[in-house]
């Protein structure tokens, strides 16, 4: 909720916001922000796999 949606009927929370400023659009701004940090952590579809440099090592076997 901003500030401008506020009601007019609403002058104690309306003065709350003007002297203390709108927790909850602060709120909701940093719960967003937390968010896209967390989608941006997760997300896995920059991942490749490890290409193999020696084709031996694909065959590899501890009792060759």
């Amino acid at each position: 909720m901003s500030s401008e949606a506020i009601p007019e009927d609403a002058p104690i929370y309306s003065r709350l916001v003007r002297e203390r400023g709108d927790v909850l659009t602060e709120t909701r701004n940093v719960a967003d922000q937390a968010l896209r940090q967390a989608r941006d952590a997760l997300d896995w579809s920059g991942v490749r796999p490890a290409q193999r440099q020696d084709a031996d090592r694909a065959a590899f076997s501890a009792f060759r």
